[in-house]
Formats: structure tokens, C-alpha cells, sequence
């Protein structure tokens, strides 16, 4: 039941993604059965040239009167000479000549067909596999953020390169192999058949033997190539993690530390990929074995029948000839089998992404501004049973800064998540505009929004496309402004290229103050009605700290923000601030308020007071 689960899975792939190449898969079709048609030739061209050299009569047994019915590799050539309306010939070697050069211009033209099927079919699968990737790609990104905290960026990043490509890699063995060798095996048998029973039993044995191979090969081959596709996932994702995180390796000399981790994954490529080869592989040898029994044995009766006086000289030649042509293609057929087990592990495991579903459903409505307010109504959220927030209300108002202070893991960062519709809470309700978040498309929601998150991603890209990123028709005024908001425009122009400066994996080339500057000018570019300011102070010096807090200064002033403070000095003259403990709010109200009624608050400001005493004392 699992290989019909996984031939459907295949067969599911290959028509989404062949479709709209039909045309083209049509003529490779149309390719593959003329190559087929030039292959059944060379024993219909074979056996006059036998004929000939053998000395055997020209239009004997009937010339030009023997149906497909009664055709037989013993009466093949005359058949042949029947068929082109000849009924003697005066000089036979001229005639072989002919023929050889026929044989010749037959093997030249389907060399030519052949390649032109893999040209084809090579375009047809690249197209197929860069769709299929786009359309997993877009499906990731669609899937909501429990998701991705669930996986590794190697392993997904492994499926849509490694997999995709594998899960079309099959299309010329497909067409090739699959669909035009059993032609040739069924024209070539008819012909052994009518010709001698009794020698076919050697074909049919060796149809059988390949079988057997190909059963025992089949299981493990499927098996070994989905771990292979697993442990080269695991693979990508150690490079991965290794270079992105390069300063912390070199920070805790943990050069030796990867070595070792990378020799753990190395060896487990090496055990997988070498019982890959020995399955894939011990087949080979195994069918050359299975080959060479049965052409002698179709060698042995050949001989037999051909002292019993029931076969002819050329008769003789033309079956060897023939029975290796079938055992050739059997072979090719069980081959192409085999091969296709990689191919359908691959597909399992594309199918298999795309089998899963965002937890978060996209809404039908769309949303193009904000008015009124965000209202957070009696919600609660856990991560897989861990409760981080429970039963907690509260709204933001157009035009007011909001502030969420607290200690850490308190779910500062969570509810922010939350607005954002990343996750949907467990329990309650968020709406803007009196409008529930699930019934609105998340694209157009969250363009609403400008976000700036603790650590400041950027994209190996310049700064300019940085600021522009996900926001269509900025001009450079727009952009300049935006820079000079966030306090980036001076440090911007002393780069020779300016805004056109590439900033490297995740922004290394830029100090973190530098890269937190560009994050703001993403964030307001587009002039978006709310922002979202994550502790985007928290990991900076006392210098970039004062650059990006006069940034956000600017940045907040008349616009509806919700900021996570780390440090309450960029609170202090919120419209409002929430104190969050653990599992919900504590408080609510403006800084004065809460330094005289809230614990949690007066500890959190004296702790830092403290520290900014100790602090201006060295």
C-alpha cells in the first residue's frame, strides 16, 4: 500500500507540474516512439543482410505474401524483400552494402532522435522542477511561524533544492525507458516466439531473474534514498549553522568543536551513501550475471534446434541477435525500476511538505488602513502546553504609544507576535477596527504595519533595496528620508557606494547600531500606520544605543507604536504602559503612576537606576 501511495504521490507531481508543457511532452512522446520504431528496425534490416551473406534463396517461402500474422525470424528477410518488391538480387554484396548503409543511416538517425528526447525531456524537467519549486516555496511562506520553529533551515532549504530536482529527475527514464522498452520487448518476443517456443523459455526466465533483482533491490533502494535525502539535508544544515553563526564559532575558539560535529554528520553521509551504492549498484553485476546465463542458454538451444536440422544458418544468427536485443532492453526496464525508487522517495518527501497546512488560515477580507484601535480581548496562548499568556486585554489607540515593560519570557514578544497574527491565540479575540484578525488576509494586514525586531536581519543585498525591501514604488526621496529619520543617512554616505553598498549575510558588514538604523528605515519607509519596535535597543553599545533611541524618538512621535522596552528610559513618556508578569498584564498606566503603585515596575526601574549609577561612577 505504501509504494501505491507513493506511485499516486508521483504520478500527482508529474501531472501538476507536466501539464502545462503538454505540447512538448507530446512530441517527446511522438520522439520516443519513432526512436522505438527505428529500434525495431535493426532486426528487420539484420535479417535480409543474413539472408544474403549465408547464401540463402531471395523470395523464397512466399515473397511479398507474408502477413504480419505469419512473420517469424525464420522468414524475416524474404519477408523484408517481399516487402520492398524484390524478388531476386544479381549481386549480393552489392545488396548487403545497401542494406549496412541502411542499417547505418537507422542507428545514425535514432542516435540523433535519442539525443534530441534527452534535449527535450532536459527542458521539459527543468521547467517542471523550477515550478515545482516555486510552488513549495510559496507554499513555505505561506505556512505559519510554528512551523518554522519546528524546523531546520538546512533540512527545508535541502527539500526545495536537493528534492524538487530529484522528484523530476525520472522524466527521460519515464519516457525513455518505461514506456517505449516494453514495445520493443513485445515486438521482439512475438517475433522469438513464432520463430521457436521452445528458446523463449530462456527470455521468459530471464524476465523472471531480473524480476527477482529488482524485488530485492526495491525495498532497500527506497529506503536508503530517503535517508540519503535526510542525512544531505542534515549535512547543508551543519554548513549552514556553522557559517551563519562564524563570530560565535571564532568567539569560543570553537573551530575544533564544528570540526567534530561535521565529522559525526560526514561519517553518517559516508554509512548512508555507500549502502546506497552497494544497493543501487550490486544490481549491475547481478543482471550482467543473469544476462550471461541466459544468453547461453538461449545460445545452447539456439545450437540445439539448429543441428535437429529446425533451424536455418540465419535463422540462427537473427534469433542470438535478436534474443540479446530483448535481454538488453529487460534489462534496461528493470534498471529504470530500480532507478525510479530514488525518484519516488524524493517525490514522498516534496508531497509530504506540501501535505502541510498553515495553522494559521488566511481570512477572505482585506484591509487597507487603520482608523480606530487594536483591542486584545481575554486572550490566553501556550506553546505546545507551556501557557505564556492568559486571559490578557488591552487596546492601542491611533496615534498612541503603547509600551510593554516587564522581565524576560514574560510574553512581551509573544503578544506582539500575536497582533502581527504570526500565531492565533488559544482562547480570545484581537480585532482592529472592530474587525476580527481571522476574518482579514494576513499580506494586506500586516502592511499595516513597520517591525523592528531585537536582532536586525538583513539581506546579502545593498542598503538601498535593504530600506525598500517588500514595499513597491519607493523613490530615492522617500528613501533618503527614511535614512536621515532613522539617524542612518551620515553613516550611509561615508561608505564609497553610498546606498548602494552591499551589506553582506545577515548584514556583517554593519555594526549592529548601523544594522539597527537600516531596520528602522525599512520599518518607516512606506509610511506605515503602526510600528512595532521589539527591544530594538537591547544589544547595543552606549553610542548606538543613543543614535537608534533618537531614531526611535522621531520615528514613534505622532505615530501609533507599540514598543518592547528592555530599558525603561525609552518608555518614560509613553501614552501608556503595560507592566506584564507572568501570564498576563499586572498594570497599566503612565510612568509616574506605576513607579508608586506596581512592584514590578518600581523593581524593574530601580534595578536599572542602579545600574546607570554604577555605571556613571566608572
Amino acid at each position: 500500500m505504501k509504494a501505491v501511495g507513493d506511485a499516486r504521490r508521483f504520478l500527482w507531481l508529474l501531472r501538476k507540474y507536466l501539464a502545462p508543457y503538454w505540447p512538448a511532452v507530446a512530441l517527446l512522446l511522438a520522439l520516443s516512439f519513432l526512436g522505438t520504431t527505428l529500434a525495431a528496425l535493426f532486426p528487420v534490416l539484420m535479417a535480409p543482410i543474413l539472408d544474403l551473406a549465408l547464401g540463402a534463396p531471395v523470395g523464397a517461402a512466399g515473397t511479398g505474401k507474408i502477413s504480419v500474422d505469419g512473420l517469424s525470424l525464420k522468414n524475416l528477410g524474404a519477408a523484408f524483400f517481399g516487402w520492398v518488391g524484390i524478388e531476386s538480387v544479381a549481386d549480393r554484396f552489392r545488396a548487403i552494402l545497401v542494406l549496412c548503409l541502411a542499417y547505418v543511416a537507422a542507428g545514425f538517425l535514432k542516435g540523433w532522435v535519442d539525443f534530441g528526447n534527452y534535449l527535450l525531456a532536459l527542458w521539459i524537467r527543468v521547467r517542471a522542477g523550477a515550478a515545482m519549486q516555486m510552488d513549495l516555496f510559496r507554499h513555505l511562506l505561506g505556512l505559519s511561524m510554528s512551523f518554522f520553529t519546528r524546523q531546520r533551515t538546512g533540512e527545508l532549504v535541502s527539500r526545495l533544492d536537493t528534492d524538487t530536482r530529484a522528484a523530476t529527475g525520472g522524466l527521460e527514464t519515464i519516457v525513455g525507458t518505461a514506456l517505449t522498452a516494453p514495445l520493443l520487448i513485445a515486438f521482439y518476443g512475438y517475433l522469438l516466439v513464432r520463430t521457436s517456443p521452445k528458446l523463449v523459455v530462456a527470455a521468459f526466465g530471464a524476465a523472471l531473474l531480473h524480476y527477482g533483482v529488482t524485488r530485492v533491490v526495491r525495498g532497500p533502494i527506497r529506503r536508503l534514498a530517503t535517508d540519503q535525502f535526510s542525512v544531505f539535508a542534515d549535512l547543508v544544515s551543519r554548513f549552514q549553522e556553522a557559517i551563519l553563526s562564524i563570530r560565535v564559532v571564532k568567539s569560543f575558539g570553537a573551530e575544533a568543536f564544528e570540526m567534530a560535529r561535521l565529522a559525526r554528520t560526514l561519517r553518517e553521509v559516508l554509512r548512508v551513501n555507500v549502502k546506497f551504492g552497494v544497493y543501487k549498484h550490486v544490481e549491475e553485476p547481478a543482471r550482467a550475471v543473469v544476462n550471461y546465463v541466459v544468453e547461453a542458454s538461449i545460445l545452447l538451444l539456439a545450437a540445439y534446434e539448429l543441428l535437429a536440422g529446425r533451424l536455418a544458418v540465419p535463422t540462427f544468427f537473427l534469433f542470438l541477435y535478436v534474443g540479446r536485443a530483448v535481454m538488453a532492453q529487460i534489462g534496461l526496464l528493470a534498471g529504470a525500476y530500480t532507478q525510479m525508487q530514488a525518484t519516488l522517495a524524493a517525490s514522498t518527501r516534496v508531497a509530504g511538505l506540501f501535505a502541510v497546512a498553515p495553522e494559521v488560515k488566511d481570512g477572505s477580507e482585506t484591509i487597507a488602513g487603520f482608523r480606530d484601535r487594536i483591542v486584545v480581548h481575554e486572550v490566553s496562548f501556550d506553546y505546545g502546553g507551556e501557557r505564556v499568556l492568559d486571559g490578557v486585554s488591552l487596546e492601542i489607540k491611533k496615534g498612541e504609544i503603547m509600551a510593554l515593560v516587564g522581565p524576560s519570557g514574560v510574553g512581551k514578544s509573544t503578544l506582539a507576535d500575536l497582533i502581527l497574527r504570526f500565531y492565533d491565540p488559544g482562547r480570545g479575540v484581537i480585532t482592529v477596527d472592530g474587525r476580527d484578525l481571522k476574518t482579514l488576509r494576513q499580506e494586506s494586514y500586516r502592511r499595516l504595519f513597520g517591525v523592528v525586531s531585537q536582532e536586525a536581519l538583513l539581506f546579502n543585498a545593498t542598503i538601498r533595496e535593504n530600506i525598500t525591501y517588500g514595499r513597491e514604488g519607493i523613490s530615492d526621496a522617500e528613501i533618503i528620508r527614511a535614512a536621515r529619520v532613522a539617524n542612518a543617512h551620515d553613516f550611509i554616505m561615508e561608505f564609497p557606494n553610498a546606498y548602494e553598498t552591499v551589506v553582506g549575510d545577515r548584514g556583517i558588514r554593519l555594526s549592529g547600531g548601523q544594522r539597527q538604523r537600516v531596520a528602522i528605515a525599512r520599518a518607516i519607509v512606506g509610511n506605515p500606520p503602526i510600528l512595532i519596535l521589539d527591544e530594538a535597543t537591547s544589544s547595543l553599545d552606549s553610542e548606538s544605543e543613543r543614535l537608534v533611541q533618537q531614531a526611535i524618538d522621531r520615528v514613534i512621535e505622532g505615530a501609533t507604536s507599540m514598543v518592547i522596552a528592555h530599558r525603561l528610559s525609552t518608555v518614560l513618556h509613553a501614552d501608556k504602559i503595560v507592566v506584564m508578569g507572568r501570564g498576563g498584564i499586572e498594570a497599566i498606566g503612565r510612568h509616574a503612576d506605576l513607579l508608586a503603585s506596581n512592584e514590578t515596575y518600581g523593581r524593574l526601574y530601580r534595578l536599572q537606576f542602579a545600574e546607570a549609577e554604577t555605571l556613571g561612577r566608572l
